[in-house]
């Protein structure tokens, strides 16, 4: 960060006509790190590359903070270039002329000796999508930042661009409020889309095909045969051997759905991470569109909408997501908030998470919960991510109507909410805050009132004591009107579900 004293000093030697037309801009770009944190010379000797010599007040900066680096300016404005000449004079105790060079010109630069550069800026007046890709294939380039309109250059194809030859990198969009930034080795894919199977040999190749088939051309598909007694492992062998470059195979023992994922996450090796059940099916376009939604919104997560389509009437039914920008962000599609989130139906499936978030926040599907794994993994995810993006298409379909799905459970089998939510008031209770506790209980309550609108009605009685219970064992952290309140209103509507059953869709509907 540029000092005021540091400033004041070089304001009065940065004087030229052309050099003040930049000189307040670049002063406040610089106490704002608007060209990230790592914008400063960070290794002795150093050679730093300005494409664009703007009010020379970046040359300044670098001179004054090392003693050693040296600063490459290509610089065309030939009047600009003269104008800086003079304002450098001024500081010939550092030494400038022997540790600044201006070339007039890429090609000037091309012929250099020059092959590393520990940093490099590109100003918009000068940015090329073309030459920018001829720079980092032609020199060593530690670090890479700039900015650039978006109708001159797709973002996507910058990002995608810098991240397979730069070490790290930190573009600015003009129009948009997030960077794109990479720092670290590119990863082997750009998303990973693991796909649970057991007994599903009827509906497993539509699912496959239109993975396969995905506009996303670094894309891993990772199919996990949880000890399945059909022949859907042996298909999905099939399909690895058709497309070996773009799906491979686990066989495990039969451990559940939530082993399966967290099996298949766990040797990913994209930069974010899918979940698509084995008996649903995708749009072709989807993981293109949600990667990208990530990657400009810098997103941790982001979601699209889904279509519910049943089994035997070939009925579809949309569900999708309204456009979520934050209040006077210029960011379509970044969510306001996140914990808003926190009380929906689980749908795990129609989003893609950065594997790094997952990882760094040791999220995974609870392994000793039989069915319904999808709700703590959500809750956990939505309760820890601070950028989410949403996209309003419906790519996902979640099949509904088929034989053995958890969701069409009636029985005992639905007491598994009490151990899901034990689970997530030890793992989340930790750390969660009065909002996200008070978001808890409300999920609790959606997902009990679920239950109790389709279960048998000679367990109605035990379920309904058992979830009573479980909104009041944890409600030490509210007011205990407000938990009263909560309850009042489940007590209520259970009651009208025994006289008018719930038809349909709650928490987990």
């Amino acid at each position: 960060m540029l000092r005021k004293a540091e400033y004041a000093r070089s304001l009065a030697l940065l004087n030229g006509m052309l050099v003040a037309k930049y000189l307040e801009e670049d002063r406040l770009r610089l106490q704002e790190n608007y060209f990230g944190l790592d914008f400063r010379a960070s290794k002795p000797y150093a050679h730093i590359l300005l494409l664009g010599a703007r009010s020379g007040l970046e040359i300044v900066r670098f001179l004054t903070a090392s003693s050693s680096a040296k600063i490459v300016v290509v610089e065309p404005n030939l009047s600009l270039k003269r104008e800086l000449d003079d304002c450098l004079e001024n500081i010939a105790a550092l030494a400038w002329r022997e540790r600044v060079v201006f070339f007039a010109s890429m090609e000037e630069l091309y012929g250099s000796a020059y092959k590393n550069f520990s940093l490099v800026r590109a100003d918009s007046t000068m940015f090329d999508p073309v030459g920018v890709e001829e720079l980092i294939n032609r020199f060593c380039i530690d670090h890479i930042c700039g900015d650039f309109d978006p109708w001159d250059a797709d973002p996507i194809d910058v990002y995608r661009t810098c991240r397979a030859r730069v070490k790290s990198f930190h573009w600015r969009v003009m129009g948009r409020d997030s960077p794109l930034s990479w720092s670290g080795p590119a990863p082997a894919f750009e998303v990973s889309v693991v796909v649970p199977a057991y007994k599903v040999l009827a509906w497993i190749d539509r699912c496959m095909q239109t993975l396969v088939d995905q506009t996303l051309a670094s894309l891993e598909i990772i199919a996990v045969d949880d000890g399945s007694p059909d022949a859907t492992g042996t298909r999905l062998d099939e399909w690895a051997q058709k497309y070996p470059g773009r799906v491979k195979v686990i066989h495990k023992p039969n451990g559940g759905c939530a082993s399966a994922r967290n099996a298949g996450a766990r040797v990913a090796q994209g930069e974010y991470v899918a979940f698509v059940d084995g008996d649903d099916w995708v749009d072709t376009n989807m993981f293109e569109a949600l990667y990208r939604s990530a990657v400009l919104n810098a997103a941790d997560v982001a979601q699209c909408g889904y279509i519910e389509a049943f089994e035997d009437s070939g009925r579809l039914e949309l569900y999708s997501t309204a456009w979520g920008a934050a209040s006077g962000s210029r960011t379509c599609g970044l969510v306001e908030d996140p914990l808003s989130y926190l009380v929906v139906k689980p749908t795990i499936w129609r989003r893609i998470y950065r594997k790094e978030f997952l990882c760094g926040n040791a999220i995974e599907f609870p392994e000793h919960i039989p069915r319904f794994d999808d709700l703590p993994f959500q809750f956990e995810v939505l309760a820890r991510v601070k950028r989410m993006s949403i996209i309003p298409e419906c790519f996902y379909y979640y099949r509904q109507e088929r034989d053995g799905q958890d969701i069409a459970v009636r029985d005992e089998r639905l007491f598994v909410h009490f151990p899901i939510f034990d689970w997530l008031n030890d793992k989340v209770g930790v750390w969660a805050d009065a909002r996200i506790e008070r978001q808890l209980l409300r999920c609790k309550i959606n997902t009990h009132l679920w239950a109790l609108s389709r279960i048998e009605r000679k367990l109605f009685g035990r379920y309904f004591a058992a979830a009573v219970r479980d909104i009041f064992k944890h409600g030490e952290h509210f007011k205990v009107t407000g938990v009263a309140w909560f309850v009042k209103g489940f007590i209520a509507a259970s009651l009208r579900s025994i006289i008018h059953p719930i038809a349909g869709k709650g928490a987990l509907g």
